[in-house]
């Protein structure tokens, strides 16, 4: 009895070893090779960074608009940048509005909001380093930094109509944040 259980243990562990080995090497020598740009379920992988959704970008506005002061109460869109590589990578990312009805939502040109409606908030690594206007996002470019390899940026994106916007009742504003590695 103490034979069939010490074989039965034993070929767990060779298969689960041979299961490890099979992906780590798969990891290594498959998908850290090459220059490439994949969007997937998950986010967007450009050679060893990806971008991992963890949000939904798809602002409505069917609440109240909002003071600078109460902008920590929208909730944000979150996302990180992980380097699954070992050498420094430099990454920008890209605020890129969506086109009208690319979302089954009914969204038309009338029920959409525009930039100049909506003030941002970025926060990375748990700190706060872009408040403006959407509008004032030179050529959509959102950020732009670097990441160690095997280390990771950790983002906050909140969206909101600011307390001086007019007309904004029911519409709705659609983005994607777009990562493009720089070096």
């Amino acid at each position: 009895m103490k034979n069939k259980v010490l074989l039965i243990c034993g070929s767990l562990l060779l298969l689960l070893f041979i299961v490890l080995g099979t992906y780590t090497w798969y990891l290594f020598f498959l998908r850290t090779t090459g220059e490439y740009s994949i969007v997937t379920g998950e986010g967007t992988k450009t050679g060893d960074i990806v971008l991992i959704d963890n949000g939904n970008s798809i602002y409505e506005t069917d609440a109240s608009d909002v003071s600078d002061e109460d902008v920590n109460n929208v909730l944000p869109y979150k996302f990180k940048i992980i380097n699954q590589g070992n050498d420094l990578q430099e990454y920008t990312l890209y605020l890129e509005d969506l086109p009208v009805n690319s979302i089954n939502d009914g969204c038309t040109n009338q029920t959409l909001l525009k930039r100049e409606q909506l003030k941002y908030q970025l926060i990375v690594n748990s700190k706060v380093i872009k408040e403006d206007y959407l509008s004032n996002i030179k050529d959509n470019i959102l950020d732009t930094r670097s990441v160690n390899g095997k280390d990771a940026n950790a983002y906050e994106l909140r969206i909101y109509i600011h307390d001086e916007a007019e007309d904004w009742y029911g519409k709705h504003y659609h983005y994607r944040v777009v990562l493009k590695k720089t070096n």
